[in-house]
């Protein structure tokens, strides 16, 4: 990132995404515009959030609540479900190593 006052543009941020070791895997699994798409939508969201927390002094879970609605419990527990059957089989895995 660059070490100046200015803000960074999206695509400064959107840049400085797709060269983590992350987006270049998932450049790999899914193509390079997959990628680049997933980094601008992510840079907007969270330009999104973090201002209405600056503007309206909201917290994380209150803007995701605004952004998301009801909608918001039903994302937690996929992304819970999801982390959780991962962690599973990496420790499955990590027992056939020792």
């Amino acid at each position: 990132m660059k070490k100046n006052n200015k803000n960074i543009s999206i695509k400064e941020a959107t840049d400085e995404l797709m060269e983590t070791s992350i987006f270049n895997k998932i450049a790999k699994r899914n193509g390079k515009n997959f990628a680049q798409k997933l980094a601008i939508w992510l840079v907007r969201y969270v330009l999104i959030i973090s201002s209405m927390n600056e503007s309206l002094k909201i917290t994380l879970e209150k803007a995701l609540l605004e952004l998301h609605g009801n909608k918001l419990q039903k994302i937690i527990s996929v992304t819970e479900k999801t982390f959780h059957v991962v962690k599973e089989d990496v420790d499955e895995y990590n027992r056939y190593i020792q």
